[in-house]
């Protein structure tokens, strides 16, 4: 019984070992490590090194397992002591050393550890967007896989006073078009491709109620325009004045320049909410001329109601340099399963003739993964093509939170206009979803 007689040379070696097999593999000189490349293959050593080390350990314990037999029926109670006690030592490091490897094993073959330069902190996510619409107008009819979208979005921090935002977007998109003369019964895709950076600005915060954000974001005007992202809304296919994206039917969707913003709670128990955002900017149709606007809204503590009063001026490129001054309100009752949006904008138009825009969406919200809604739209665009006016009907479910799923019936309706602009209907159906991490 040499291997128990010599327990205390044999066995405090091993335990010696264990503590530090356990402390070489959660070294922090592996995150110090400049070169990736080389972080990997040191972690794979180390973990070569840990697997055989475990293979030791259980040779151990099968012997010590084996010497526990032969002296079980000993009188040396003692001995049997000894071997009971130093078995359970040895299987409980090497369960926390098999718990190390699991861990370092993950790293190594599922994620990968990114390393932030010189921000406190760096959060990166995105979303993929794919739609399937159909388009059934006067004079025939087309289908298409019309909008694969991948964005990035990554968010970092640099200290408490300053962030940044970045959207980084990979695109194929084939807006529905209609190529007859008059725009309205012949129905087709455009197809455009491309990797926009629609969003990228940077922030510094003095406090809640000022801050002040530089370079590229979304207009401050409305309710879907801020909220903007396809991943949280009902339909992919924005209100008309809204389009094209990136456009300025009504508004600029995006403006570069500087914005400052705020919000500030209020009344007796701090429920109300007072935000405004106001900008400086160019539309990048319209890189000669600047927009000034900006929005204020008011939410009224636990009711669900949140009110806000829009206002711009600036010139549109397209129409000779036109000047413009736009107004507007917006309404949002959010409450338990209702969820309803209306947005009303008009503007004074210097050259051509004024614009108006409207939309109500009232959405119900079934449970946790169903949402009906519907959404009246009208634009008149200031054209002579005539007014237009939608229809449409949806329903959204999410069978995870990151993942929604849409289908959607939109039935469009084009008044006459001048210059042989006649009547004409289209219908258009669409499948979309989008997945979002």
């Amino acid at each position: 019984m040499k291997l128990i007689n010599n327990n205390k040379k044999t066995y405090r070696p091993l335990i010696t070992s264990l503590m530090m097999t356990s402390a070489l593999i959660s070294a922090p000189a592996i995150a110090q490590s400049a070169d990736e490349d080389s972080k990997v293959a040191e972690l794979s050593n180390r973990l070569d090194q840990a697997m055989a080390l475990i293979q030791q350990l259980s040779s151990e314990i099968k012997l010590l397992k084996s010497a526990k037999a032969e002296n079980s029926n000993s009188d040396d109670l003692e001995t049997v002591q000894v071997v009971q006690r130093q078995m359970s030592e040895v299987t409980e490091r090497l369960d926390e050393i098999e718990g190390v490897v699991v861990d370092v094993e993950d790293r190594i073959g599922s994620r990968a550890v990114a390393n932030v330069f010189d921000a406190e902190r760096l959060d990166i996510g995105g979303f993929l967007l794919s739609t399937l619409t159909h388009v059934n107008g006067e004079d025939g009819s087309t289908t298409s896989f019309n909008r694969q979208v991948f964005e990035l979005l990554i968010n970092g921090k640099l200290s408490d006073d300053f962030t940044f935002f970045v959207a980084q977007a990979f695109t194929r998109e084939a807006s529905p078009i209609f190529t007859d003369p008059a725009g309205r019964r012949s129905p087709d895709f455009n197809l455009g491709t491309g990797s926009p950076t629609p969003i990228a600005w940077a922030n510094y915060r003095l406090n809640d109620a000022f801050n002040v954000r530089v370079g590229k974001w979304v207009a401050p005007h409305g309710i879907i325009n801020i909220e903007h992202f396809p991943a949280i809304l009902l339909d992919t296919e924005q209100p008309q004045f809204l389009r094209p994206f990136g456009g300025q039917t009504i508004f600029a969707n995006f403006q570069t320049g500087v914005q400052v913003h705020g919000r500030q709670f209020l009344g007796a128990s701090g429920e109300n909410e007072l935000n405004y955002a106001f900008y400086v900017g160019n539309f990048g149709g319209n890189q000669d001329n600047f927009n000034v606007g900006g929005r204020v809204g008011y939410t009224f503590g636990q009711s669900g109601v949140t009110v806000g009063l829009n206002g711009a001026f600036g010139r549109r490129a397209e129409v000779g340099d036109s000047e413009y001054r736009l107004f507007g309100a917006d309404l949002l009752y959010d409450k338990g399963p209702i969820l309803w949006k209306t947005e009303f904008f008009k503007t004074d138009e210097d050259l051509g003739e004024d614009r108006l825009a409207f939309y109500s969406q009232p959405a119900w919200r079934i449970n946790d993964k169903w949402t009906a809604f519907y959404r009246y739209d009208y634009l008149d665009d200031g054209t002579i093509r005539g007014d237009r006016r939608e229809h449409a009907f949806g329903l959204a479910f999410n069978p995870i939170p990151n993942v929604r799923i849409r289908s959607t019936a939109t039935f469009r309706h084009f008044d006459s206009g001048i210059g042989g602009f006649g009547e004409a209907d289209a219908q258009l159906y669409q499948l979309s979803s989008t997945y979002s991490f």
